[in-house]
């Protein structure tokens, strides 16, 4: 029965231990950055984010209307004038309105349409753990229930008899 119990708590330090080393590879994956950006990589960034005022659901780097391409090339003035990205978005803004920025704001209300379904989503496999957990417990019981004094009896006399083969 200890075997047993060291197999089971080694099984879940594995998962345990594959889980870090994947949330370690991501982390690692997700943040590495060579330095910083070119301008030619910021007008593109910047480009990709800003919709196109005269194009539907295209971005200025999308698109190649006129209006897109002007909007590219002041972009890249302002970037060689020493701007920030938010000061360049914010011009934008001030001048379309806040539709014109394709990401959404991640504070405040907006913030919750990306923090709540990765909050489901763990709190329900979380829920599944759970009772996955319960229900082999509850398995396991109803196992030992089933097992009746007439079947120790038995494994008690086969034991017995294999010690005294063997001894």
């Amino acid at each position: 029965m200890a075997d047993r119990s060291f197999a089971n708590q080694w099984r879940w330090l594995s998962w345990v231990l594959m889980a870090l080393v994947a949330s370690a590879a991501l982390v690692v994956g997700a943040s590495g950055e060579s330095g910083p950006a070119t301008d030619g990589e910021r007008v593109s960034q910047l480009a990709g984010t800003i919709r196109c005022p005269q194009c539907r659901g295209q971005s200025v780097a999308e698109s190649n209307v006129a209006i897109a391409r002007e909007i590219r090339g002041d972009i890249r003035n302002r970037i060689a004038a020493g701007e920030t990205d938010d000061q360049i978005r914010q011009v934008y803004i001030d001048r379309f309105g806040r539709s014109i920025v394709l990401n959404p704001d991640s504070g405040g209300f907006t913030g919750l349409v990306w923090v709540v379904p990765v909050v489901a989503a763990a709190v329900g496999a979380a829920a599944v753990g759970f009772a996955l957990v319960r229900w082999r417990a509850e398995a396991a019981d109803d196992d030992a229930d089933m097992v009746t004094d007439d079947d120790r009896e038995l494994v008690r006399v086969a034991r017995s008899r294999r010690t005294g083969a063997n001894g």
